[in-house]
């Protein structure tokens, strides 16, 4: 069997092995706001650009309000970049056979094994990532025709997430070659550029209906800035490291030093690709903390690089780091089917440990069991809310949209505010709610929003004689200021 027939089957087994994990592990808080965000169709969002959010949409008109039609995005993202990870070996001379044991590495690295069937924003332009490597690398080469494959890469890439523009410096090499430079003087990469941004026009869009929002959220609201210092730069290596595994990542960063030996522009223009989210978010990480998987892009680069380099030790460490990591994604996987069987556990990591603990994981046991208490607690006309928007959307998709949820930002939340875009100070008020929290001390801010506001019997979630979670219930009488908290609308918006 040629490998050419060997890697589209690699492709499709994969495929099948994705769609059966996205169908069998429950959805998460993010992912069930993407769904939500998905019913109200629009041409961006608060916190997210709209790509990954509007492939949502054909898929639930297919297969419905399922964990499938919710991560079917992320399957596809997953498929494509296997194809133009092909493309962008063969571009660097080599072939089915490399790319082949490419995409079986990758699988190797906790951060794709598990993002392949975990619908993100992240998958979406990664995979675009790689398209636009595949195109720069081929400008690189002289093939004028790329700007257009770029273009578009880059263009659906802003769409899926913004960080898509760090890539630009793998164009480099263009300019400075004078080959590369000749193209400059063409009308090609102006009208490559011009198709990009029009593109991204429903960013634009949106922000232009809604005082520019998204984009200075982006800038400023998004970030916490502290004194410059290395504690954020060791965080995100070290959480490449985890998601990479210590193996791959050392085994990447040999290819990737041993690929300057080419002195090729194409592969230049491969290694920028893998070292600028890196290079970006560790300057940026000096400042704050970022993202762990951040770096993802890069790395999914990295492993083209390796499957294209030889060295001593190599098929050591990409063993090592494939053990590794599908020991890992593996543990990540059962405790996410059975996540009541660690609530007793106590761990914290010390950088963050109100974020990163397992506590967290309480938040995933019986919420079924919630969705059907709070139906029989509703009255006619009552909704739900809540001030944690994990809460709100996985309720919302749980119940298969029976339950009617808000969000209500009374603790001043950065992500997850859609939908404060969604409904007018005229839709709300005079709406009553059963408000549903994890938190303490809740009651006061919430009565000076509501008419009347009256503690009700908590939910209480047990496993195995032991309480893993309780849920404080407010019954809230007449919303009076639905601004600001429930809406950012105006009221005359429309």
């Amino acid at each position: 069997m040629s490998f050419r027939r060997r890697y589209w089957l690699l492709l499709l087994g994969f495929l099948a092995l994705h769609a059966v994990l996205a169908t069998t592990l429950p959805i998460s808080g993010d992912e069930a706001y993407y769904w939500d965000c998905s019913r109200h169709v629009a041409w961006s969002y608060f916190d997210q650009p709209p790509l990954v959010i509007w492939a949502i949409v054909p898929f639930r008109l297919i297969l419905g309000d399922t964990r499938l039609a919710v991560r079917a995005p992320a399957l596809l993202s997953s498929l494509l970049l296997g194809i133009f990870l092909l493309g962008l070996i063969r571009r660097l001379g080599g072939s089915e056979r490399e790319a082949f044991w490419a995409y079986i590495v990758l699988h190797g690295m906790p951060l794709f094994f598990l993002g392949a069937f975990y619908t993100s924003t992240d998958i979406g332009m990664t995979a675009l990532w790689v398209a636009a490597a595949w195109a720069a690398v081929a400008l690189a080469q002289g093939e004028e025709k790329a700007w257009w494959g770029f273009a578009i890469a880059i263009g659906l890439g802003f769409l899926a997430k913004f960080p898509i523009v760090l890539i630009l410096p793998a164009l480099l090499p263009v300019v400075l070659t004078e080959k590369g430079r000749r193209q400059l003087l063409t009308l090609r990469p102006y009208a490559a550029g011009a198709v990009a941004f029009a593109l991204t026009a429903p960013v634009w869009i949106w922000a232009a209906r809604h005082d520019w929002a998204n984009i200075t959220f982006q800038l400023e609201g998004r970030h916490s800035v502290h004194a410059i210092g290395l504690r954020y730069v060791l965080e995100f290596i070290g959480a490449n490291l985890l998601l990479a595994t210590p193996f791959l990542a050392i085994a990447m960063a040999v290819a990737w030093w041993r690929g300057w030996r080419h002195r090729d522009p194409g592969w230049i223009a491969a290694l920028l690709a893998a070292a600028a989210p890196f290079v970006a978010f560790g300057f940026v990480a000096l400042r704050e903390r970022v993202g762990a998987h951040w770096g993802g892009p890069g790395l999914i680069v990295g492993v083209a690089v390796l499957a294209l380099s030889t060295f001593r030790w190599r098929k050591a460490l990409v063993v090592s780091g494939m053990v590794f990591g599908l020991l890992l994604s593996a543990l990540v996987v059962g405790i996410a089917a059975m996540p009541e069987r660690v609530c007793d556990l106590h761990w914290s990591y010390r950088g963050s440990p109100h974020h990163i603990n397992t506590s967290k994981l309480a938040a995933a046991v019986g919420n079924r069991e919630i969705v059907r208490e709070l139906e029989g607690r509703l009255r006619p006309g009552e909704l739900i809310a809540s001030e944690s928007y994990t809460t709100v959307h996985l309720l919302a998709f749980l119940s298969r949209g029976r339950l009617q949820t808000r969000l209500a930002d009374i603790n001043r939340g950065k992500h997850g505010l859609a939908s404060l875009y969604w409904y007018t100070p005229g839709q709300l008020r005079g709406k009553s709610f059963l408000f549903v929290t994890a938190k303490e001390g809740l009651d006061a801010p919430l009565g000076r929003l509501f008419a009347s506001v009256t503690e009700k019997p908590p939910i209480v979630i047990r496993r195995g004689g032991r309480v893993i979670r309780t849920l404080k219930i407010y019954e809230c009488t007449s919303l009076l200021h639905p601004e600001g908290s429930f809406t950012r609308l105006a009221p005359d918006w429309g």
